[in-house]
């Protein structure tokens, strides 16, 4: 399902102060969420000045910093728009917010009249550094063109959209990467994030398999949306007990947490769920932290992970159970 150690160097990338990427368990996902979606009840109207519940998307954001820190899962902002000078609304007021915490944030968009001027505008504000561009897609017509425009900008973080349509399994996503690589490299962007693209809820594991053979290859921070097949199963799920809200909490959570699993970072939908997906995404981290410390006989030394966070007694516990302990090296071994 996920392998535990890479002999490939892993890609560690820092977006807005928050680190993505690296060895398994030493670093917690990237939590990204989003603000601003179709059907976000804090938006009242899209057109001209927009008009959203501004006391509400401040109290959500401030929630999130607080929740950030103690479970120590990075975050960052995911803003969905349908036009440039929208998404430029929210990115000012977002950053204008969050100007103590520099929590990063990303303009999202499938079509370039709305990408672009999300990009100019973060340019113009000097905020490249916490900014992520989403995203750049393997099915776009022009996309040299795209990732030539960005790079000029001063794009420095990108997502791909890794999804083949002949091939819809994990094979498929690295033959997207391997096909965009090429277009990428003479750029140097500083973080290339992989989106493994879920299509469908039951099939979410794929994505970590995609995952796996991207690391276990390129070594790049690599993740999905999950809630892509979470929120399309919303009526079932609830139908699974009478109706209730909790058949889709349940299942919202034990996907999130599930596919956290090998993941750099992870889509978990709208912000307003944070309270039910971090804690379940933070103790998945914990578990996968134990299972490295049992193979590996090491600890996460991240300060900010989950583990040494939520359950410092049991780190300090084995931390000294592990002292004079030889450490397990095999996974660094070079191919002969």
């Amino acid at each position: 399902m996920f392998d535990l150690r890479f002999e490939v160097e892993q890609v560690e990338s820092k977006i807005g102060g928050r680190v993505v990427g690296g060895q398994p368990g030493n670093n917690p996902p990237l939590m990204i969420g989003n603000m601003f979606w179709p059907g976000d009840k804090i938006v009242n109207s899209r057109k001209g000045k927009v008009d959203f519940d501004r006391e509400e998307a401040v109290k959500q954001i401030r929630a999130l910093e607080i929740l950030e820190k103690k479970t120590g899962l990075p975050s960052l902002v995911d803003m969905v728009a349908n036009t440039g000078d929208e998404m430029k609304q929210y990115i000012e007021f977002f950053v204008e917010t969050t100007e103590e915490s520099g929590m990063p944030f990303a303009s999202d968009a499938y079509m370039t009249k709305v990408k672009r001027p999300a990009a100019e505008a973060v340019a113009e504000l000097g905020q490249m550094d916490r900014y992520l561009y989403n995203s750049l897609s393997f099915w776009e017509k022009d996309l040299p063109k795209e990732i030539e425009e960005i790079a000029k900008l001063g794009v420095k973080h990108v997502v791909l959209g890794l999804w083949d349509a002949q091939d819809d399994f994990s094979t498929g996503r690295l033959k997207c990467l391997d096909k965009m690589w090429p277009l990428l490299e003479p750029y140097k962007f500083e973080s290339i994030l992989c989106d493994c693209s879920v299509m469908h809820l039951p099939t979410s594991m794929i994505c970590n398999n995609a995952m796996r053979i991207i690391k276990e290859k390129h070594g790049l921070p690599a993740g999905s949306g999950p809630a892509n097949g979470v929120y399309m199963w919303m009526k079932d799920a609830k139908k699974l007990v009478n109706g209730d809200a909790d058949g889709f909490k349940g299942v919202d959570v034990a996907t999130e947490a599930v596919s956290s699993l090998g993941a750099d970072w992870i889509m978990y939908g709208p912000i307003e769920a944070m309270n039910r997906i971090y804690p379940g995404v933070a103790i998945a981290q914990c578990n996968i932290a134990a299972m490295i410390m049992d193979e590996y006989k090491e600890l996460p030394e991240n300060p900010n992970h989950p583990f040494n966070l939520l359950f410092p007694d049991v780190v300090k516990e084995f931390h000294d159970k592990l002292a004079g302990v030889e450490k397990k090296r095999k996974w660094l071994r070079k191919s002969k």
